[in-house]
């Protein structure tokens, strides 16, 4: 377990996946590969070698799915709370 990984993915995720920023130009699952291939360009560019992702992460873009799915959730209830 790579702590540095894991802090380094969830706040990749925080700030990167939001609702509404994504079009649905390409299949959802192109989208999470796409995202993932960037995150682990982006964790490369910190100097995470994409080995110490994929420990903690092995399926990288079911992560940034769940976290997308998650992110729309979020958004319905803060809209459904200022109804």
């Amino acid at each position: 377990m790579s702590a540095r990984a894991i802090s380094f993915v969830e706040e990749w995720l925080a700030e990167r996946i939001q609702p509404g920023i994504y079009h649905d130009e390409e299949s959802p699952e192109e989208r999470n590969s796409n995202l993932a291939e960037q995150l682990l360009l982006d964790a490369s560019s910190a100097g995470i070698p994409e080995e110490e992702i994929a420990e903690d992460f092995p399926d990288l873009a079911g992560q940034i799915a769940t976290a997308m799915k998650s992110a729309l959730n979020d958004d319905e209830t803060l809209r459904d709370r200022k109804d």
